[in-house]
């Protein structure tokens, strides 16, 4: 009969509201790691994917949100996959994007889906220019490369 008294005891004290099991942590930054201010041929893909890293709190990775990518306005021919991202376990998410066909400035924005908070997205400016004017990879100088030809040839 002790057994069954101090098996009660336990189960009885352990129930109602006094189990709190950790909640999964809420996202409130969301942070571009790279690819920003990217330029490339209008209708090319960018060299580089958009990261963001969506962050809680405390700063520690969130991981399984769900971020959205897309371009501020119509962009004719534009192109981004995937448009929906769920994080990794750091946090992180990625797209790879396609510019449209006319050049100039092109906005995306990131963004934590569900949510209207400022503090959950971020915005990209990337640059769509004409065939053979500058877009493509640059090395840590500035300098684009053709083809792994040197430029001045």
């Amino acid at each position: 009969m002790r057994i069954s008294t101090v098996a009660v005891c336990l189960l009885v004290g352990c129930s109602g509201g006094d189990l709190s099991l950790p909640d999964s942590p809420d996202p409130v930054t969301l942070r571009i790691v790279s690819g920003d201010g990217q330029r490339a041929d209008a209708g090319d893909l960018l060299a580089q994917p958009l990261v963001v890293q969506v962050l809680d709190s405390d700063a520690n990775p969130v991981p399984d949100a769900h971020v959205e990518f897309g371009f501020l306005g119509e962009v004719l021919g534009a192109a981004i996959d995937p448009a929906l991202v769920t994080t990794d376990e750091e946090g992180r998410a990625e797209a790879f994007v396609r510019l449209g066909s006319e050049t100039g400035e092109h906005m995306i924005i990131a963004r934590v889906a569900g949510t209207a908070s400022p503090d959950l997205s971020a915005r990209f400016s990337v640059v769509a220019v004409s065939s053979g004017g500058g877009g493509g990879k640059k090395d840590d100088k500035g300098r684009g490369h053709n083809g792994g030809h040197d430029d001045d040839d």
